[in-house]
């Protein structure tokens, strides 16, 4: 694990074309590389770029291994084309960025070092560890006794020593650098046309009353709470939206909803994925019946639940024995 020191590394782009030829010599596991330096791609899709985040070794990471958890996105980045890995690390100098900027509201007792480092640590739990992170900044603080347990500092590197492999140059040719410069840099040197716009735009939600929630949230000790049916607490979309949903951070939390017959939706989140699970248990037949939903298209359904819950929710519903 890195030490606390007195320097920040952040992610910068710099656009210098005088530093590096636009032609290199490849070998026959390398690529021919010929952008010039001043001529960046755009960042990548998040969708793509998540879908890269669940190479990272899970319990490597946890176990405070973090280099050692990025291995399997390393080699993965190695195999994309140069433009590609670079617009990876440009998609990740934007999803800290976002993390960074929010957690201004924030305080605790990280310096700078250690917050970029949580930052860092949070992306690589996945999507929906980092939108919990964006949405309660103040987990940062929540790590436990270790907080260095909660450190990827190895994430900053990990697309310079892919790109490095891949195009066989040196780590120093890399043009989206990671400098000693602290949060300023950071936040102002990014190509602001670049970013692109997060849409939230969705169906207006179709929800006309309030139904029965139940949820249990173990993975991080800061969310941790159980909420139990029998309770009968109501809960609304705006409700869900604010807290409940966010909650969901890998498999072990779930989410559910009672409707006025009796009938249950419940929703799980797989990291190793990045996909939702929701599911409509059947009790009389033992089944459940459930497909697997990106995080936008999961979003949509919540906005727009039917009064009653039933297979007819899902467009190829997948049917689970419980004993499976």
């Amino acid at each position: 694990m890195p030490s606390s020191c007195g320097s920040m590394h952040a992610l910068v782009v710099l656009t210098s074309s005088s530093k590096r030829p636009g032609n290199q010599r490849h070998s026959s596991n390398t690529f021919l590389y010929t952008r010039p330096m001043d001529a960046l791609p755009t960042p990548m899709s998040e969708s793509q770029f998540w879908e890269l985040v669940t190479q990272i070794d899970h319990p490597l990471l946890l176990s405070g291994q973090d280099t050692e958890s990025l291995r399997p996105l390393q080699i993965a980045l190695s195999g994309l084309p140069p433009d590609e890995i670079m617009a990876f690390a440009l998609r990740l100098a934007d999803r800290l960025g976002v993390l960074l900027n929010a957690s201004r509201a924030r305080q605790g007792p990280f310096g700078d070092d250690a917050l970029l480092y949580a930052a860092c640590h949070s992306i690589a739990r996945g999507q929906a560890w980092f939108e919990a992170s964006r949405h309660w900044p103040g987990i940062f603080d929540q790590q436990g006794a270790d907080s260095e347990m909660a450190w990827c500092e190895a994430l900053l590197y990990v697309g310079r020593k892919a790109w490095s492999r891949a195009t066989g140059l040196t780590e120093d040719d890399f043009p989206v650098w990671t400098l000693e410069e602290g949060l300023n840099p950071f936040v102002t040197k990014l190509p602001t046309a670049q970013r692109l716009a997060e849409d939230h735009s969705r169906a207006a939600a179709t929800w006309l009353s309030p139904f029965t929630v139940y949820a249990h949230f173990e993975q991080h000790p800061g969310l941790e709470r159980t909420v139990e049916p029998d309770a009968h607490v109501p809960v609304t979309l705006a409700e869900v939206m604010a807290d409940y949903f966010w909650c969901l951070l890998d498999l072990g939390d779930y989410l559910g909803f009672i409707d006025e017959d009796g009938n249950s939706f419940q929703i799980l989140y797989d990291a190793s994925k990045n996909l939702y699970w929701a599911e409509v248990p059947n009790e009389a037949e033992r089944i459940s019946y459930g497909q697997e939903f990106s995080r936008e298209a999961i979003l949509a359904l919540l906005h727009q639940l039917p009064k009653r819950f039933s297979p007819t929710m899902f467009e190829s519903p997948q049917a689970l024995a419980w004993d499976e």
